[in-house]
């Protein structure tokens, strides 16, 4: 090899360890930014998925709209929303996955409490773990689909919003009014004529305090005193009953649980079966009385104002719908309900200068006979001053009489009903009953019983159940 080649050659090798050192060098290089670069292509990977998943859940909420004209102009029911929404707005499944999640059909679940009138900042979707048609609250809530950083939250408004922990408290899963009441039975007036009678029902006469009425009507104080103050109802501005006119018969407006004790024994009494009867000697106390408290019949217990014990209808988890009295101008109250068997029962109340008249019929609307047909029917004294001891030493029992005198012993509550069957007292809440019985009823059949409320001021009550004979009230 000359001289020449091998200078040629040491030159080559020089030339070949360069380039590689470039190359290493524009490796490391690489490696090096990619180091640094990484954590952001990383989040700006997870900041598309939480995109994907926000337009996601906007979309379900969309079509939740869909679905509702299906629905009864409502949102889907919580138990079988994702159902629906496949159903009627045609939502593929991959809607319902977030990109960002792990395994599971469905990661959003619905607050069943969103209704299409709630508030627009009431929740209506969110982010949960794996699963489908799921509903719930905050306590299903997860932040891990998004390494805990947040959640995708829908709004009533539609609008979406990436919810951190932090901000979990300030979520409404409930309407105000519907977060500030205690009982599932309050009734919501539907207009301001409704608002206007139960405000003067519960405040004039019944005397509520803002916390009843909340528990009654479910509304929040601030509306509570609105109202009050736009309708001027006071407890001082209450119109004076005419002296001559008939006792005092209004709906009883719930909220207030009309017995002192055995409170569990009556769990959510329904208001649609109770009245308040007002007293003579005293414009503020009342007693309520249930009618009918309770049915029972050849099929078991058919009807039952409160919750206790099961029904024939909550064996079977049928819920009975909500109703009110109907009213008239004459203080006339009543109403009628139809169970899902057919059986129909009714209850008119008329009140008079001496006494109450109360009729009950029930009709047999199924297509076999109906036997044992007993009825209880409950006055409850807790807010008649004078009558609210938990004794039946104050009470005479003499079929089908019932009465219970006050503590000083000079005044009496008598009531009586036609076909009396079961004359008693509970002393615990305190009440006292003159329970009848219908007779058997042939399908189709119609049966009406009578009953009777009065108040007496006096000593000889014997002498005084004469009297209340003598007025022919059962042949009424």
């Amino acid at each position: 090899m000359s001289e020449t080649e091998t200078k040629e050659q040491g030159q080559g090798s020089k030339i070949s360890i360069l380039a590689i050192g470039k190359i290493v060098a524009a490796v490391i290089v690489f490696l090096w930014m990619i180091a640094i670069l990484w954590p952001g292509l990383i989040r700006l990977r997870e900041y598309r998925r939480r995109i994907r998943c926000g337009e996601n859940i906007e979309w379900l909420g969309k079509a939740m709209l869909i679905s509702a004209c299906y629905c009864d102009d409502k949102y889907p029911t919580p138990d079988k929303w994702c159902d629906l929404l496949v159903k009627y707005a045609e939502v593929t499944e991959k809607e319902f996955v977030c990109p960002s999640a792990g395994e599971g059909r469905c990661h959003y679940a619905m607050n069943p409490n969103a209704k299409l009138t709630s508030p627009p900042d009431i929740v209506v979707l969110f982010e949960t773990k794996g699963g489908w048609n799921q509903f719930g609250g905050p306590e299903i809530l997860t932040f891990e689909n998004h390494k805990g950083k947040g959640c995708n939250v829908l709004f009533n408004d539609l609008h979406v919003r990436f919810v951190k922990k932090e901000q979990l408290s300030e979520l409404k899963w409930e309407a105000e009014e519907e977060q500030n009441s205690d009982s599932g039975n309050f009734r919501r007036p539907g207009n301001d004529e409704e608002l206007e009678y139960w405000l003067k029902n519960m405040v004039w006469y019944h005397r509520f305090a803002n916390e009843e009425i909340r528990a009654a009507m479910g509304l929040t104080e601030q509306k509570i005193e609105a109202a009050l103050k736009k309708f001027d109802i006071l407890q001082d501005n209450r119109p004076k009953q005419a002296e001559d006119g008939p006792l005092l018969v209004l709906p009883y407006p719930g909220g207030r649980h009309p017995r002192i004790g055995f409170l569990e024994g009556a769990i959510d009494p329904q208001r649609e079966t109770k009245f308040s009867v007002f007293t003579p000697w005293d414009a503020n106390s009342y007693v309520v009385v249930d009618v009918p408290e309770a049915i029972w019949s050849n099929l078991g217990l058919t009807y039952l104002a409160h919750t206790h014990i099961d029904t024939i209808w909550t064996k079977q988890e049928i819920d009975l719908p909500q109703l009110e009295w109907n009213r008239h101008p004459d203080g006339t109250l009543d109403i009628e309900r139809k169970l899902p068997n057919g059986i129909v029962f009714g209850v008119k109340v008329k009140p008079t200068k001496e006494a109450v008249r109360v009729e009950l019929w029930l009709e047999n609307g199924t297509d076999k006979e109906l036997s044992d047909l007993r009825v209880q029917n409950c006055v409850m004294t807790k807010m008649a001053v004078g009558f609210e001891q938990q004794t039946n030493d104050n009470k005479v029992l003499t079929n089908p009489y019932v009465a219970c005198r006050s503590s000083d012993g000079r005044r009496w509550i008598i009531t009586a009903w036609e076909n009396c069957n079961n004359p008693w007292a509970n002393q615990r809440c305190p009440c006292f009953h003159s329970d009848p019985k219908f007779p058997d009823l042939e399908p189709g059949q119609t049966y009406r019983l009578h009953g009777w409320l009065s108040f007496y001021e006096g000593t000889n009550i014997k002498a005084e159940f004469k009297r209340i004979e003598a007025t022919g009230w059962l042949e009424k």
